[in-house]
């Protein structure tokens, strides 16, 4: 037990770790130039995000057992699940906000913006390996999300908090917490995900050079071999 209790705690200083590290880049504030860099930044704040508000709610509410909560492996296993599941749909809602903010700041083609926030969710799940948690893998998030981007008026996104409802369900749904708990902690529970996602935004107001993200794009995808003459 007390070594279930050790690799519990230790996966759970990782994924925390990840999220700070997350919080450090983001310190920085290095600008967003290209795809790579734009897929880069989705992935990791929505990691923040999901990580920080997930461990945040279920420390809240378990108090002074939250450490020793984690002797359960099915608690522990609920908590993993809740986190892979709240940061695809953050991944989701973050790539779809990014998208839209694009083609609002620069003329976009028709077909790019969908074909690019495919391309980062995409890209994001791709570089995972399959966890335990999730052994189904993430062809299901895959297909769903290009389905919906390819069904999206890019040009009809709202651009505040209403774009993120799905990860604020999402928090809700998945934390371990008892549903009678949830009653009274819903409003709660998602404004500090509403919180953390007003302060990326704001963020990226400042990071985001359109024109720059999508000449890239269009360059990746208007690069064809040359033929010669025969």
């Amino acid at each position: 037990m007390v070594s279930d209790l050790k690799t519990a705690l230790k996966e759970t200083a990782g994924y925390l770790f990840t999220a700070l590290k997350a919080l450090r880049f983001w310190r920085r504030e290095p600008p967003v130039l290209n795809v790579e860099q734009l897929v880069r930044y989705v992935e990791t704040r929505s990691k923040y995000v999901a990580q920080t508000t997930l461990y945040g709610y279920v420390k809240t509410r378990a108090g002074t057992r939250y450490v020793s909560l984690y002797e359960d492996p099915l608690f522990t296993k609920s908590v993993n699940i809740a986190k892979w599941e709240i940061y695809l749909v953050c991944l989701c809602d973050l790539a779809t906000w990014v998208t839209a903010s694009l083609g609002q700041r620069a003329m976009a083609r028709p077909g790019d913006l969908a074909d690019l926030a495919v391309h980062i969710v995409d890209s994001a799940v791709m570089a995972e390996e399959i966890p335990e948690e999730r052994p189904q893998g993430f062809n299901d998030i895959r297909e769903a999300y290009a389905s919906h981007a390819h069904s999206t008026a890019w040009n009809q996104i709202e651009l505040g908090d209403s774009a993120f409802d799905n990860s604020l369900s999402a928090l809700v749904e998945w934390a371990p917490i008892a549903d009678e708990l949830k009653l009274f902690d819903v409003e709660i529970v998602k404004n500090s995900m509403r919180f953390k996602w007003k302060a990326i935004r704001d963020q990226l107001n400042d990071l985001l050079d359109a024109e720059s993200i999508l000449a890239d794009w269009r360059s990746r995808n208007d690069e064809a071999p040359e033929t010669g003459a025969g």
